[in-house]
């Protein structure tokens, strides 16, 4: 039986990370993507939800293809992600309808100051 390994994704604010350890903790395997962070207006920051997504299948793949471990030796998966970032994705045809606006951005801080004041 071919050895067991666990993998993790960090799905962190300026990149992605993807990480394999084995069954005793040891790192065996690590790739990591910077993706772009987009700046539209004083305060605000968003990313390409689909270039995020290309981050994450990159990383998976370079971890494999660096390490020769097969995605059948994968026990499990875990994920970490960037606190409060959020996408709007369309339901049919699993496309994100804008960029992600990361938890950094402050486009919303009018809509939370009424909300207060309600």
């Amino acid at each position: 039986m071919a050895d067991k390994y666990m993998m993790a994704i960090d799905e962190g604010t300026t990149s992605t990370r993807a990480v394999i350890v084995d069954h005793a903790g040891n790192m065996v395997g690590e790739a990591q993507k910077e993706f772009t962070q987009y700046f539209p207006e004083p305060g605000w920051v968003e990313h390409d939800a689909n270039e995020i997504w290309e981050a994450v299948l990159s990383t998976i793949a370079d971890t494999f293809i660096s390490t020769g471990i097969q995605p059948s030796q994968i026990a499990g998966l875990g994920i970490t992600n960037q606190r409060e970032t959020t996408v709007v994705w369309d339901k049919k045809t699993g496309l994100p309808i804008y960029h992600a606006i990361v938890w950094q951005s402050r486009q919303t801080n009018g809509i939370a100051e009424q909300l207060r004041k309600a």
